[in-house]
């Protein structure tokens, strides 16, 4: 059986006459301001980019961050001589990220490494049992590399639960306020991670 549904018009719902004529005179129009508009949205588009990311590198400081495959590139690089990597990493580090701010100490940094080769870092670490004073919290670099449990305030039981052991350097000893080093290493699965800071 074939049913017939009348459609309804918009003066069926009691919208009026006027209104309904206004709609369909302001129609050509409005597609014209609505083609003028994405027009200029597109326009726009590149320069509020460009603003955002203005304004996100500002509101993040002059951060850096590279990705070394080796210790090698990190030392042909000059991170070392620059001092953002320290000298005693294990020859075999790989995997190197590293984010700075050279207006600061603040560092964050991690390798891998082969576990056999693991001598020369040992003896340049510190071990501690509990938190520094000047470093109970860590500050997010924002980074998917960067473990969670090294990141805001600091619960080391959730440190050594996740397979670290954590220990410190002190650089400059000669300086009024040396830079601080905090490491986290999983010496059997050959991952370290440090953190610098001098406050």
């Amino acid at each position: 059986m074939l049913r017939i549904i009348r459609r309804k018009s918009i003066s069926d719902f009691g919208v009026k006459q006027v209104f309904v004529d206004e709609i369909q005179t302001a129609s050509p129009n409005w597609r014209i301001l609505r083609s003028m508009f994405s027009s200029k949205l597109l326009l726009a588009l590149p320069i509020l980019c460009v603003g955002l990311t203005s304004i996100f590198a500002a509101g993040c400081g002059d951060r850096r961050q590279s990705f070394y495959p080796s210790l090698a590139d990190a030392i042909k690089s000059g991170e070392i001589t620059r001092g953002w990597i320290p000298d005693f990493l294990p020859e075999s580090s790989r995997a190197i990220h590293l984010i700075y701010d050279p207006s600061s100490p603040r560092t964050w940094c991690a390798f891998e490494f082969s576990p056999d080769d693991s001598q020369r870092l040992r003896e340049n670490l510190t071990s501690i049992d509990g938190l520094l004073p000047s470093i109970k919290r860590v500050t997010s670099p924002g980074v998917s590399w960067w473990p969670g449990v090294l990141k805001g305030n600091l619960n080391v039981v959730k440190i050594n639960t996740a397979g670290f052991k954590l220990y410190k350097v002190e650089e400059a000893e000669t300086s009024v306020n040396p830079d601080i080093l905090l490491f986290a290493v999983d010496w059997s699965n050959g991952r370290g991670f440090f953190y610098r800071t001098n406050e």
